[in-house]
């Protein structure tokens, strides 16, 4: 089994040498990663300037590619142009910090994925939650990784084309990681969005983000609750971003007596 690995943290970030020392084990893995930090920066991609590819040789990975660039445009440069065919999978991460619910309109890491998907390629986006009392152990998360990759590449869980799995592991002990994974939807409640002035004067200010991730609303069905319940989620991410099932899509809509809101 081929895959192609990235991640939105660049590619000195210790997650993405876990990711292939998870990987390494199950198959060919090639490394496309970005050359700086892209994190947060949604699906991205650069048409108008030209691309710099280096290849070079980093440990662990030997011969790795990178790109400065996006994260999706590592997928798009690795699966058009830098592979003769396509690989059997495409991974992201491991993402240090978790990538749940509405995250996924930003996170670079299911981005990756999510490009991969549309292109007609297999792919999983794999990102761990953050707590300040438990830091990640990479060892055991490429341990961790290894077992639910293999488990989410079999043929039952095979998804149609453009779609990806969203995998969000726990902040938990290494020894205290589930047996089982959560198959949940991702919520869609907003982040509890709020910013901290550092500096201001009679004409800018200077703003700082500072919302704390948990303090989010949930449901007690979607991927946020059980991943702060300490369970792997596992979400299936379609393509469709025009799912109004409260209106007709089938027909025109007249506008001749349309009126303007003041």
């Amino acid at each position: 089994m081929q895959f192609l690995i990235t991640n939105d943290d660049g590619y000195n970030a210790p997650g993405l040498a876990a990711l292939y020392q998870a990987l390494s084990s199950i198959g060919d893995v090639v490394v496309v990663a970005p050359a700086t930090c892209h994190s947060s920066k949604g699906h991205a991609v650069d048409t108008k300037n030209a691309i710099r590819v280096e290849h070079r040789h980093v440990e662990p990975f030997g011969k790795m590619y990178i790109v400065h660039s996006t994260p999706a445009d590592c997928v798009r440069v690795g699966i058009r142009h830098l592979l003769k065919s396509p690989p059997d999978c495409v991974v992201a991460g491991i993402n240090p910090g978790a990538n749940l619910g509405v995250d996924l309109f930003y996170s670079g890491t299911a981005a990756a994925a999510r490009e991969a998907a549309l292109l007609g390629v297999p792919a999983i986006a794999v990102s761990r939650l953050l707590h300040g009392n438990l830091p990640v152990n990479w060892d055991a998360m490429a341990r961790h990784t290894s077992r639910v990759i293999r488990r989410m590449t079999e043929p039952e869980f095979h998804l149609p084309v453009g779609h990806f799995w969203n995998i969000n592991f726990p902040a938990t002990d290494e020894n205290d990681y589930p047996d089982k994974i959560i198959l949940a939807p991702h919520g869609i409640e907003p982040h509890a969005v709020a910013f901290k002035v550092l500096e201001q004067t009679a004409d800018f200010e200077i703003l700082e983000y500072s919302a704390v991730y948990r303090d989010r609303g949930r449901t007690i069905h979607c991927d946020v609750h059980h991943v702060f319940e300490r369970q792997i989620v596992a979400t299936p991410v379609g393509p469709s971003l025009t799912p109004v099932p409260t209106i007709s899509m089938q027909s025109p809509v007249s506008l001749l007596n349309a009126t303007c809101a003041n």
